[in-house]
């Protein structure tokens, strides 16, 4: 089967780790409601990804995901009490899978610039593999600006993101001679550049995936934080590292 046609089976949905061990992780004496619950939970969420990343955020109704799942409504509300809330579900095992992956890339022992590289390396290769994640993330950015006093969990997710870049930043730059702020404009700043990058790279080359970061853009975004950054600190020690 070809990409193409893979995209359509859900092949990027079942990339997601917290999704695929959702029947492993049911013991082998469950009862079988609890076995098929967990398969309706699991259909659900594959389901609400791939149906919202062929129809978007906005348009995308229960109906609809029920029918690509195969479920009724009232299976639906037994796993999910509002469409926001699977929206919320996914969102947060989107964040998950790509904390996780910047936290194993990016070990001590490197450069300031090699630790930002594999950071925004890690980001881009997680969401380079799932077409279905840009579409959530990007549609739910939208929906936040749009509503600014509303749907604060869906908020909360985006902000503890933000904050795991802001924490990533301190050790990469190594220290609290970084003010918290300004890591924080740093992480918002690496969060566009990562969005951006992959969603410009589907627009203009009309792709269903990335195959490969773009390792130049990669290498020149990190160095130039890091020289900025580590450049003045050495600056205000006079001339030494600290």
């Amino acid at each position: 089967m070809s990409n193409e046609s893979s995209l359509t089976d859900w092949s990027d949905v079942t990339r997601c780790p917290k999704v695929s061990m959702v029947i492993n992780e049911v013991p082998s004496k469950s009862t079988r409601a609890t076995r098929r619950r967990a398969q309706s939970f699991e259909s659900l969420v594959r389901a609400g990804l791939s149906v919202i990343a062929k129809h978007g955020v906005y348009e995308t109704t229960v109906e609809h995901i029920t029918e690509a799942a195969d479920v009724g409504k009232g299976t639906f509300y037994a796993h999910f009490p509002s469409k926001d809330a699977l929206l919320h579900y996914l969102v947060h095992n989107g964040f998950d899978e790509m904390i996780a992956a910047g936290r194993k890339e990016s070990p001590a022992g490197r450069t300031p610039a090699e630790r930002l590289a594999a950071l925004i390396r890690a980001q881009l290769e997680v969401l380079g593999r799932r077409r279905d994640l840009i579409i959530l993330m990007h549609q739910v950015r939208g929906l936040l600006i749009l509503e600014p006093r509303a749907r604060q969990h869906l908020r909360r997710e985006f902000q503890r993101y933000i904050e795991f870049l802001t924490e990533e930043f301190h050790q990469a730059l190594r220290g609290p001679h970084l003010k918290n702020a300004e890591a924080r404009d740093l992480a918002c700043a690496v969060a566009g550049f990562i969005s951006g990058t992959l969603s410009f790279e589907l627009l203009v080359h009309s792709r269903r995936r990335i195959r490969k970061a773009p390792q130049g853009p990669i290498k020149a975004f990190a160095a130039g934080l890091a020289s900025r950054y580590v450049s003045s600190r050495r600056r205000a020690n006079g001339g030494r590292p600290r």
